[in-house]
């Protein structure tokens, strides 16, 4: 019996090039086991969910052509191609820029121009309500305080709730004191003050099954955990030690980047936990795959976009796929199988 087949990607940064890079070979090779070169990822997924990075591979992944109604504009390489080619001037602090803000203490750390730019140029005027599958992407509301998530569903029954794609990959991405807060309106002309879901689902996974298990598919109403297949990637496992003698001496400024790390990783551990959990409730053991790749000799910092550090990330994870061989063919077995049972 076929599955509800969903894909989760966390956030990261421009480690979202990690993830990417695991994509583009699943991608790939699904074309191979099936000779189909028009394959695409997407076609293997029911729903798809993202944080900050993942958000906008989520996004890439699911903007439809305008010349082929019903397919994918981008292919999953082409996708990655957003980080690597335009990662190093989205994350470049100008020189009046660190002036201004006195190295990114009074303000945030990069000038959104060239990711306002980068995104236009990828996802034009398409609105949330266009894109190929249902999906949710996350974000925090700075104003109501509260955790916003886009929702293709919503977006597609009320205007209201549908946004300009270009808009939600900002939003979901406007990780504090990295850029600043996403000033966006919906289809109806309405404002919203975001800032990136990462603040409380970096990784999302959790807000996926919640949301799917509400939804109605073709094949599945209101699937449980034994109905889902999920497949849920994070973006390099960042786990630096803090030393005790060290950390005692910590003040405001010292806390703020090993605590936004604390706060991604342990967040992204207990959603996996719990989803296994639940996935095991439901008889369903190898329904739940999280793909969590080493960062290999690349940097964590989600802001490192320097030539060689994306180059480091692609090599992250053609080494995780190598060390992973049977996972991954499996899963891409997996994926062609749950298909064929439509």
């Amino acid at each position: 019996m076929k599955k509800v087949a969903i894909l989760s990607i966390d956030g990261g940064g421009i480690r979202g090039i990690l993830p990417g890079t695991i994509l583009r070979f699943i991608e790939q090779r699904i074309q191979k086991e099936t000779n189909n070169p028009d394959a695409r990822l997407v076609d293997y997924f029911d729903f798809v969910a993202g944080t900050s990075t993942g958000g906008i591979l989520g996004c890439g992944m699911l903007i439809p052509n305008p010349l082929r109604p019903g397919r994918p504009q981008y292919t999953m390489e082409e996708v990655v191609n957003l980080y690597l080619e335009n990662g190093s001037n989205i994350f470049k602090k100008p020189i009046a820029h660190r002036f201004r803000t006195l190295f990114g203490i009074m303000e945030e750390k990069y000038p959104n121009a060239t990711l306002l730019k980068t995104l236009h140029k990828y996802f034009n005027d398409f609105y949330l309500s266009d894109l190929l599958r249902p999906c949710l992407f996350t974000a925090y509301d700075i104003e109501s305080r509260g955790a916003n998530f886009f929702k293709f569903g919503k977006a597609c029954d009320n205007e209201s709730f549908d946004f300009l794609v270009r808009d939600v990959a900002q939003a979901t991405a406007a990780a504090p004191t990295y850029f600043e807060p996403a000033l966006i309106k919906s289809r109806k002309g309405v404002n919203y003050a975001l800032v990136d879901g990462g603040v409380f689902a970096n990784n999302p996974s959790m807000c996926a099954y919640a949301e799917v298990r509400k939804c109605d598919f073709d094949h599945i109403q209101k699937p449980t955990s034994k109905d889902m297949f999920m497949v849920s990637l994070g973006t390099g496992n960042v786990k630096e030690p803090i030393p005790f003698e060290r950390a005692k001496r910590f003040g405001l400024i010292q806390w703020i980047k090993p605590l936004i790390d604390i706060m991604m990783s342990g967040n992204s551990e207990t959603v996996s936990h719990q989803l296994q959990w639940l996935f095991d409730a439901g008889n369903n053991q190898e329904g739940y795959i999280r793909l969590e790749p080493e960062l290999h000799k690349a940097k964590p910092d989600m802001d490192n976009a320097s030539p060689s550090n994306m180059s480091a990330l692609v090599e992250a994870g053609e080494v995780f796929i190598q060390k992973n061989e049977e996972l991954i063919h499996n899963l891409v077995l997996k994926l062609i199988d749950n298909r064929k049972s439509e």
